[in-house]
């Protein structure tokens, strides 16, 4: 059975927030389903449409995530949304550093 968007975007959302985790091995296995989630949304305008919904997330972590996928699509946004978690100086701060950084200098890839 396929998964909906609406169930991949809640996969997705629920696994960035356990890529927090302090274990590397549990965060490791979140951070690939986030990725396995991407994959499957962005092949859509719908899937797409989600991610851009989830830069809206109450968790930083979400949010991180979500713009940083959709900065292909829609880097004005995404960058406001890196560069105000960035400023924020909370747990997702170095992280939204060093997206946009790479994304500036054009090696942010998603394609693996």
């Amino acid at each position: 059975m396929t998964e909906s968007i609406k169930e991949l975007a809640e996969r997705y959302r629920s696994a960035a927030i356990g890529a927090a985790n302090p274990d590397p091995k549990k965060a490791n296995e979140c951070y690939a389903t986030v990725h396995a989630c991407y994959k499957m949304l962005c092949a859509s305008e719908g899937g797409r449409d989600a991610i851009l919904s989830l830069m809206n997330d109450d968790e930083p972590g979400v949010r991180c995530a979500a713009a940083s996928h959709s900065l292909q699509w829609r880097a004005d946004v995404a960058q406001q949304v890196l560069e105000a978690l960035r400023d924020s100086k909370g747990p997702f701060s170095f992280t939204s550093e060093m997206v946009l950084e790479e994304y500036r200098k054009g090696r942010l890839k998603f394609d693996y």
